[in-house]
């Protein structure tokens, strides 16, 4: 889940388009959840949530984190991981040189994962392979 989070961030996480690797910024991160909050019915607690690694508590914090991988090109239209975008997303969030290749392995552990219909339910269940298979790899916030 913390994967996901932090990608909502970096990621997680834009404008309203999909964004390119080198505009991928905490503030258009920032803006990417806030217009996700709008769009969701989400509050201002949900949004804290993400930043502080916390999981979603209610639904509209789920479809907060839909909102965002989708922003972030993360999440197709039909609610699937897009692994070229999460490794992307993966490359610039880790600063560590020697684990970037370990992203590979957390991605692709996660991409074709059975996920509930329901986007936001997606979101939760995605977050939480790449939460596990992060941890796994020894890859935790700031690194993932």
């Amino acid at each position: 889940m913390k994967f996901l989070i932090n990608l909502c961030l970096l990621i997680t996480v834009i404008e309203l388009s999909i964004v390119r690797s080198e505009e991928l910024t905490k503030e258009n991160a920032l803006a990417a959840a806030n217009d996700c909050k709008d769009e969701t019915g989400a509050t201002d607690d949900d949004i804290a949530a993400i930043l502080e690694h916390k999981p979603a508590d209610s639904t509209e914090g789920k479809c907060l984190r839909s909102c965002v991988m989708k922003k972030f090109g993360i999440m197709n239209d039909d609610g699937k991981l897009v692994k070229e975008k999460a490794l992307e997303v993966a490359q610039i969030m880790i600063t560590d040189d020697d684990k970037k290749e370990l992203a590979i392995e957390v991605v692709e552990a996660c991409e074709n994962l059975s996920v509930n219909e329901d986007h936001c339910e997606a979101a939760i269940e995605y977050g939480a392979c790449l939460k596990e298979h992060a941890e796994e790899q020894g890859l935790l916030p700031p690194d993932f």
